[in-house]
């Protein structure tokens, strides 16, 4: 099991046992949820940003595009899912379709032909997806080296990667050591986020993540967190990104 779903699965299995799945705007693993913010505050402020910081100034633009494509494309199996649990049969299509080329044309995701023909990416977050698909997403839920999420969508995410990267090591060893090391530096990206809230040190940052998430969360699932009708508008999310 990757760290990510080590952490995945430890965190959603903790907030399982602490309290059964209820609305997405309720907050019941706050206490646990804030130990989890403060981590990954601590995380970014002390070792992710310093070294993204150090790898722009030293990586050229081109590579860090590549690397962008390739997580892209290793992401794509993961909107063809979410678009099906969304009823978004052709969005889903459209994923398999680049993943498809990119990974053939674009030499493995190297580079990114599928957009230039038209196939342009259509994103759905595990939470968004759930809720269209008339499951209740659950409480809100912080996650360690990965932020905020949801129960449900932790639950999903879990099985997700773990199917995702027993199939790639079953390909190539090369390929889910690739797949490992984008997921994580995906996951520290995402949490960047977390540095970037205005008025950091005269708000609460913590609140101000979980309102964000939540807004962005209402937008496809409608205010009471359970929505069995497909969302009108895609918002491109990552991480779980």
């Amino acid at each position: 099991m990757t760290p990510r779903l080590f952490a995945i699965a430890v965190a959603s299995g903790l907030a399982l046992a602490v309290i059964p799945a209820t609305r997405a705007e309720a907050d019941p693993l706050e206490s646990f949820n804030r130990v989890m913010f403060d981590f990954n505050t601590l995380a970014t402020d002390t070792v992710i940003g310093p070294v993204a910081g150090a790898l722009a100034a030293w990586v050229p633009q081109p590579v860090r595009q590549a690397g962008n494509n390739v997580y892209a494309n290793l992401t794509e199996p993961e909107f063809i899912v979410t678009n099906l649990f969304s009823g978004r049969n052709a969005d889903a299509g459209l994923s398999a379709s680049r993943f498809v080329v990119n990974s053939t044309l674009g030499i493995g995701g190297l580079f990114d032909p599928a957009t230039g023909l038209g196939l342009v990416r259509r994103e759905t977050e595990f939470g968004e997806s759930l809720c269209a698909a008339g499951v209740p997403t659950g409480p809100y839920l912080v996650l360690p080296l990965i932020g905020p999420t949801n129960v449900a969508s932790a639950g999903l995410l879990t099985g997700f990667f773990a199917v995702e990267w027993y199939a790639l090591s079953l390909i190539s060893t090369l390929l889910a050591t690739a797949d490992l090391v984008v997921d994580i530096s995906a996951s520290a990206a995402s949490l960047r986020h977390v540095a970037d809230q205005p008025d950091r040190t005269q708000l609460d940052p913590y609140q101000l993540q979980r309102a964000d998430y939540l807004q962005y969360l209402k937008k496809g699932c409608g205010d009471d967190g359970s929505r069995s009708t497909p969302p009108t508008v895609a918002t491109a999310r990552t991480g779980t990104n």
